[in-house]
């Protein structure tokens, strides 16, 4: 079966034009400092990237294009010729035939851009051959405007998307996110102060009502105007850090549009083959986001509208039958909300299947069928998160393989977000997806508990109530306490992190946290203020401490930990005894992982896109290091990867592999764009158990390679 490429060419196109601009900068960095290896580097792996992805998706213009510009500057690297004025120009005609190309890409759909002379001008190049006539050619095809216009058009599509961008370093955005934060931190180191300005004041409101006397009066006065100055200033310098944080968090942010804009066009492709009728709406587009939480969030959208498109959605004749309209609805509606984006997806279909999940959950030994009656919905619900759950026997490139919901949970989780669901039959079904809007970022609450401070990041705070220990209710023979129409049971936060609990006293601080749907409570001593923070990633000897998801320092310049409220839920689990994805991984077989590895996203979401469908769970990562890190985290059955990757390359990483004896029996395969047979040599001294080139590449022949590969593998 041949690739179908139309899903994949935006983001060619966009990581195209991301390479071609490195390719330039990397060009012109080589002629001023000819022995920087590292810009050298830098631009055949953006060529190398460019000729790839064409070569997958048959481009061959473009492809021809890059590989005849690699093909010159492995001279360069040969040290046959150095990087010329002449040369210089060469490869920026290369550039604006690409850009031209991919304007062609983008309007038609085909490459046709003309290259003969271009690939000339490289060939003679390559060989220390003059080759400026051909480049005059060029110049004069370009002013005609015959090939070379790629430029004002992409400056078109900038103005239309309606941005005017400039270039920051990301290192640069760190710096100032760092004196964010002390200047935050300094605001709490006044608020205390101010605290201390109030009690000085009460001393001597005091002292002046026992004692009298102007003087000490007029002293009452200055202080109280001073206090109100202080309280004046610390307001206004509040507003201002809040401001300057929210305006920082923008400049790496992206709006929501790049991952949603797709998607009418993808229901309407998906209704259309399913005989369905279906009014799709997608509002919120332009709320900004962290760019990496943007990119967690686009397969977890994909999969609910899918599903809901493929599931949800009935039939026309159903529908009348069921007295609706004949065309169904799916609405995703995005806002922004305390510090997170909250996506909802709904639909006005059929709704869940509650008894259809608990037959399923039965079978595969998930639950007693005795305890059926007592699981609420939210329970139920939680089940089709599972890995490899599904209540459909049928398999399509649609659905049936139980591995969309499983990705939308573990997507979720991987930016410290929560999913939750809701759903009446015959009504519909409701999708709340809310994440951050930055991992810089994280709002949330200080508790504390016994002598430790912690934080727990407030979008999984559902509510926080004072309670008296009269109203503490047995309940299964846990605590528990009547909140609205439900039961919630609870827990002290030193309990579920392993600690001795503290005695409680006449009230209790309860601080209710739910995670898809199902709410605890978690006792503390004290609930000390709400802060928003710059965020810091787990430092590397503490990230197997899974109840942590980060940390933030406090006015003190104390590290506190971020709690993880799923982590935390999962953990009340099993101090219920109720530990089901541990029985479901031990009597159920759970889908095989892959682990694919490229430099470029674009070929790493085709890879990703055909092996989901084949029913594998598939894992990514954007070079050698990032691959072995996920591997000593994560089981892994098999890897597919590139060659030619920054910091490690493929083979490095598979010789790495081969090297310990925890991963020596992973399969790998290796999808390059080389052919030659040095390379194809290399790869099997490395320890690659099978090779695919890109132009060979299709769905069906990676498919049947990687289950070919598996076959045997326990």
């Amino acid at each position: 079966m041949a690739l179908e490429r139309n899903a994949f060419v935006e983001n060619y196109l966009e990581e195209t034009r991301e390479n071609i601009r490195r390719v330039d900068d990397a060009a012109v960095a080589l002629k001023r400092h000819a022995e920087s290896t590292e810009e050298l580097n830098t631009l055949l792996r953006a060529l190398h990237t460019i000729k790839g992805s064409s070569r997958m998706l048959k481009f061959k213009a473009m492809e021809q294009v890059a590989h005849a510009t690699e093909t010159v500057f492995k001279g360069v690297a040969d040290e046959r010729y150095a990087v010329t004025a002449a040369l210089l120009q060469l490869v920026f005609v290369g550039s604006d035939l690409i850009r031209a190309g991919a304007e062609r890409i983008a309007a038609t759909g085909y490459d046709t851009i003309e290259v003969d002379h271009y690939l000339t001008a490289c060939e003679q190049a390559a060989s220390a051959e003059p080759f400026m006539e051909q480049l005059d050619q060029l110049r004069n095809e370009s002013a005609a405007g015959t090939t070379v216009g790629a430029e004002s058009a992409g400056e078109n599509v900038t103005a239309k998307a309606g941005y005017e961008t400039i270039r920051i370093k990301l290192s640069d955005v760190k710096a100032i996110t760092e004196t964010l934060n002390s200047v935050i931190i300094k605001q709490f180191q006044l608020k205390q102060f101010q605290e201390t300005l109030g009690v000085i004041h009460s001393d001597v409101q005091e002292y002046v009502v026992g004692q009298g006397g102007a003087e000490v009066s007029d002293l009452l006065k200055s202080i109280q105007g001073l206090r109100k100055d202080f309280t004046d200033q610390i307001v206004g310098l509040e507003q201002h850090s809040y401001k300057l944080q929210e305006q920082i968090m923008q400049l790496s942010m992206l709006p929501l549009e790049l991952i949603l804009g797709e998607l009418p066009r993808m229901v309407a492709e998906t209704s259309s083959l399913l005989e369905k009728e279906i009014d799709f709406s997608v509002s919120g587009m332009d709320k900004l986001m962290d760019k990496a939480i943007l990119e967690k969030l686009n397969d977890p959208i994909i999969h609910i509208v899918r599903n809901a498109v493929d599931h949800g959605i009935e039939s026309p004749a159903e529908r009348e039958a069921a007295g609706k309209r004949v065309e169904g609805a799916i609405n995703v509606t995005c806002t922004a909300e305390g510090g997170n984006v909250i996506v909802r997806i709904t639909d006005d279909g059929r709704g869940l299947d509650r008894d259809a999940i608990v037959a399923r959950a039965v079978e595969r030994g998930l639950v007693e069928e005795e305890d059926e009656a007592n699981l609420s919905d939210t329970q139920v619900f939680g089940f089709i998160f599972l890995p490899g759950f599904s209540t459909t026997d049928a398999v399509s490139d649609l659905s049936g393989r139980g591995v969309g919901l499983d990705i939308v949970k573990t997507n979720i989780d991987s930016v410290k977000g929560k999913v939750t669901v809701q759903s009446a039959p015959g009504e519909g079904s409701e999708f709340v997806l809310a994440v951050p809007l930055s991992l810089a970022t994280v709002t949330g609450f200080f508790v504390m508990t016994g002598s430790e401070k912690f934080l727990i990041p407030s979008n999984f705070v559902h509510k926080i109530v004072r309670l008296h220990r009269d109203d503490i209710i047995q309940y299964y023979h846990k605590d528990a306490f009547r909140f609205g129409r439900e039961i919630v049971p609870i827990y002290t936060l030193s309990s579920l992190l392993g600690r001795r609990a503290e005695p409680r006293g006449t009230h209790s601080y309860v601080v209710v946290v739910e995670s898809l749907g199902e709410r605890i409570g978690m006792i503390v001593d004290e609930v000390l203020q709400h802060v928003s923070l710059i965020y810091k990633p787990v430092p590397r000897n503490l990230e197997r401490l899974k109840p942590v998801q980060g940390i933030v320092f406090d006015e003190n310049y104390r590290i506190i930990n971020i709690m993880f409220v799923p982590e935390l839920m999962s953990r009340f689990k099993r101090i219920k005894s109720i530990d089901l994805v541990t029985e479901e991984l031990s009597k159920n077989p759970q889908p095989r992982v892959v682990l694919v590895v490229d430099d470029s996203r674009n070929t790493r979401d085709i890879e990703q896109s055909i092996l989901e469908l084949e029913g594998y769970t598939v894992l990514t990562a954007g070079d050698g290091i990032e691959a072995l890190e996920t591997l000593k985290s994560t089981r892994v059955d098999l890897v597919v990867t590139d060659i030619n990757m920054p910091r490690m390359d493929g083979l490095t990483m598979i010789e790495n592999l081969r090297k310990d004896a925890s991963f020596g029996d992973i399969p790998v395969i290796v999808v390059t764009s080389e052919t030659d047979q040095a390379m194809t040599d290399s790869v099997w001294n490395a320890g690659a158990n099978a090779h695919i080139t890109k132009t060979e590449f299709d769905r069906s022949n990676l498919a049947e390679l990687v289950h070919e590969q598996l076959q045997g593998v326990i």
